[in-house]
């Protein structure tokens, strides 16, 4: 069965045709639409939850090759979380920012997952990792569809942003498109195809049109805009390829994930020691604040996280006026 798939930045939502009128698919708790959240209790479980769907593919030899350390790690790491073989070890959705706010300090969280794809500058491990996280969200979406269908999804059509990293031009947007393919197909999609996502949402505009239009697409979503310039109405909507009538594109990465940044930076990091001073003084340097909002951007999130960074922070704090 073929099925529309938005794997967005905020949300992921499923739609399927019935009787020729699009009909979206429940993911969770009776809605459409599934935060793109990501929480586990240790990262090498992403690895591990998608080396279990593959046993038996054509896929498992090659990727238990190319993440053997980490699957080598995985029985000290359950032994070290009390791990049983029945316990649920990774959600997604509401159940993942659920399980986040009442372990915050335990587990790995993830949001927004897609803002990474096209960062710069990414290791072929990283690319990896990120491949898993979407393999795993993708595997767990799919079930949900099928199970609220009572069909089996083998073909898929999903939403792409014109760019995924305005700096990183065609080869960011490349290397993207590879980790979401790579991911579809390792959850289970034989067929695989991308559309321009203001093109998208296009179609439907265009499916009411009585005569044909140049049509101006802005799409705000929650990583990208995208401006689009397509040619529409009757004598071009039953075309099966369209890339002909896709006239212009453009799209910078800038989105709702902006807005949340800029609300979490000015609103809430104020509560949390934004604008205090050392004992000296001095005040307190933006940086560290800035890297805990700026979740879109891998580099600022990895030196936060970083292991030198914590013990800088904890200097810093026994310094701090009260």
């Amino acid at each position: 069965m073929f099925v529309g798939f938005d794997y967005g930045s905020s949300n992921c939502a499923m739609g399927v045709m019935n009787e020729g009128n699009v009909q979206l698919v429940p993911l969770e708790q009776g809605k459409h639409y599934l935060p793109s959240t990501l929480y586990t209790h240790h990262s090498a479980l992403v690895v591990d939850y998608v080396a279990k769907h593959l046993q038996g593919s054509s896929d498992e030899l090659a990727f238990k090759t190319q993440r053997q350390a980490l699957l080598n790690s995985l029985p000290r790491i359950k032994s070290d979380l009390d791990l049983h073989p029945t316990d649920e070890t990774l959600f997604v959705g509401r159940e993942a920012i659920s399980e986040y706010v009442q372990f915050p300090e335990e587990g790995y969280f993830v949001k927004s997952p897609k803002s990474f794809f096209g960062a710069t500058g990414l290791k072929q491990g990283q690319i990896n990792f990120f491949e898993d996280i979407a393999t795993a969200m993708i595997l767990k979406i799919k079930q949900r569809a099928e199970q609220s269908l009572s069909k089996t999804l083998t073909q898929t059509v999903i939403g792409r942003p014109v760019n995924f990293q305005a700096v990183g031009g065609e080869e960011s947007n490349q290397q993207a498109i590879g980790i979401l393919e790579r991911a579809a197909k390792r959850a289970g999609f034989k067929d695989v195809a991308f559309l321009y996502e203001p093109l998208a949402a296009g179609i439907d505009y265009e499916s009411n049109l009585t005569q044909n239009q140049k049509v101006l697409v802005i799409d705000i979503g929650g990583g990208t805009s995208d401006c689009s310039f397509v040619q529409m109405g009757p004598s071009f909507r039953d075309k099966s390829d369209r890339d002909a009538d896709f006239l212009a594109h453009s799209g910078k990465r800038i989105g709702g994930n902006d807005l949340d940044i800029a609300l979490s930076y000015y609103g809430l990091m104020p509560l949390l020691g934004l604008g205090s001073t050392f004992k000296s003084g001095l005040p307190l340097p933006n940086q560290a604040f800035w890297q805990a909002c700026k979740i879109n951007d891998v580099n600022l999130q990895s030196q936060f996280y970083s292991a030198n960074h914590y013990r800088e922070l904890s200097a810093q704090l026994r310094d701090v006026s009260a």
